[in-house]
């Protein structure tokens, strides 16, 4: 009876001792998941902005190259009539940026030096000399040419302004089409006075608040709990042109005003202000699900554990300490893979993407052995957007990785580098056979139909670049320069094609 007795207190003694420490370890648990998911979530925020700012930039180049090519086409046309008699090459001249409307935009002046006068000017840009006329309306060009024909001098070209807000235009409806997991989504002020004050700033693109495009913003505004967002914000990006901070907003489509964390960073070029935030409602959500999870398993090992003998009470004691400790680390790798993983077309991301090649160049320059490196995109994307709408362009991405998917070993990589922009690298791929794959590549997708409305079926074809690594390379950057510059030749001889710049 006493060893009875004995054995129940030390049974109880036993037990509270468990449940103690298992709220011990809970409260770890807890806080761990938080700080682990709070940072994961600052992670895709800062990324994510850092994607649209990379894609900015590679769009900027790519209409600067453009713009270049459309100015040189101009001038071979151009070109072909300077055997005219002086009088009928100005009419035609004339007419040829005046009447056509593909030219419209475009500042075009002629000179004549004879006389030393302007003799048509589209955008009443001209000096009173021809010189001056050249150094106040040539800074202010992205491409133009300056030919002469007899006594006359001709300037023609595309404005930065005019392809910058093109640039601007593009990505606002790009940022406006884009949808993220929870209440997420991407919007843009742009600077207009860095001292702050009443309409320091515009509110340039806000998927959450179409209405207030274009409004001026204050530094002085104050949310539901008297923070001044605004000001934070320009004092943050002042100081070190990105910031993590906190404030009370409005959540997507819903007049609930919650707690949100938010990343914003400058881009200098345009004095525009990219941020992303998520609300502390929807990262709370994720914690007390997979506390839920932890709390019931460990309400089971707790009622099994009080109808066993103490030694297997102490000896499950420790195995709840491992399953918790695996559960972490699951719930942390599925977290992870998330976050590395693209969601519409389940392609890695931009962020998996630079670091598997950065590792992928680090075993280059241990090895000596560079993977094949292989950009591509859809050939005239834009146009099935605009005229079948987003849901069909996405369902081309996804059947197009999937047909790639099928021709690659499990060891390659595709990767989502921006858009209908895709990285791939393939591990075991020698150059002489780059451009053989690369075509094979071409066929796979040639062969895809994919349904659009009312039964009709899309045809589709990419342009691909091929690059390797080579041993002046400093980066992984530079053989994607390659490999682009690949494309965009692929792109130029009438898409369709894979080429190859090593």
């Amino acid at each position: 009876m006493t060893t009875i007795i004995i054995g129940s207190i030390l049974c109880a003694v036993m037990i509270l001792f468990y449940l103690l420490s298992l709220d011990k370890i809970s409260d770890i648990y807890i806080g761990e998941t938080q700080k682990t998911v709070y940072s994961l979530k600052k992670s895709f925020l800062a990324n994510t902005v850092d994607n649209l700012i990379a894609m900015i930039d590679h769009r900027r180049e790519a209409r600067a190259k453009a713009m270049e090519k459309f100015v040189n086409r101009t001038a071979i046309a151009i070109d072909l009539k300077m055997g005219l008699a002086d009088a009928e090459f100005k009419e035609f001249l004339i007419s040829f940026f005046r009447d056509n409307p593909d030219y419209s935009f475009m500042p075009v002046i002629v000179w004549d030096t004879k006389g030393d006068k302007v003799i048509y000017d589209s955008q009443n840009l001209a000096g009173s000399t021809w010189e001056s006329t050249l150094e106040q309306v040539v800074p202010g060009l992205c491409a133009y040419k300056v030919l002469t024909h007899g006594e006359k001098n001709i300037l023609f070209g595309v404005s930065k302004t005019y392809m910058e807000e093109l640039i601007k235009t593009e990505i606002a409806d790009i940022i406006r089409n884009s949808t993220f997991e929870g209440n997420t989504y991407i919007w843009v002020n742009e600077i207009l006075n860095y001292e702050g004050g009443p309409d320091y700033a515009i509110r340039r693109v806000h998927p959450n608040l179409l209405e207030t495009e274009g409004t001026y913003l204050s530094t002085e505004m104050r949310d539901i709990k008297g923070n001044q967002p605004y000001l934070t914000e320009l004092e943050g990006i002042k100081k070190d042109g990105e910031l993590y901070f906190e404030y009370y907003f409005k959540e997507l489509n819903s007049e609930k005003v919650s707690l949100k964390l938010t990343y914003a960073k400058l881009y200098k070029d345009y004095d525009w202000v990219i941020a992303m935030g998520v609300y502390q409602d929807d990262i709370q959500a994720y914690i007390n699900e997979t506390n839920e999870k932890s709390q019931s398993l460990a309400s089971r090992l707790t009622l099994l554990l009080v109808l066993l003998f103490v030694a297997i009470l102490i000896l499950s004691f420790f195995l709840m300490v491992l399953i918790e400790k695996r559960h972490y680390r699951k719930s942390r790798k599925l977290l992870e893979s998330e976050m590395n993983q693209d969601p519409l077309t389940k392609a890695g991301n931009r962020r998996s993407g630079t670091q598997e090649l950065n590792a992928a160049f680090k075993e280059y320059q241990a090895s000596g052995y560079s993977p094949g490196i292989m950009i591509y995109d859809l050939d005239s994307f834009k146009s099935i957007n605009d005229q079948y709408g987003h849901s069909v362009g996405d369902l081309v991405l996804i059947e197009v990785v999937k047909a790639i998917s099928g021709m690659i070993r499990s060891s390659d990589k595709i990767i989502r580098w921006g858009g209908d922009e895709f990285v791939v690298i393939f591990y075991g791929l020698q150059e002489k056979n780059a451009l053989v794959f690369g075509e094979r590549i071409l066929d796979k997708v040639s062969d895809l139909k994919i349904l659009a409305a009312e039964g009709e079926e899309i045809g589709i074809t990419l342009s691909i670049g091929f690059s390797f690594f080579k041993e002046t390379d400093e980066d992984f950057a530079e053989v994607l320069k390659r490999a682009d510059q690949a494309l965009y030749l692929s792109k130029s001889k009438g898409r369709n094609q894979v080429n190859i710049i090593l």
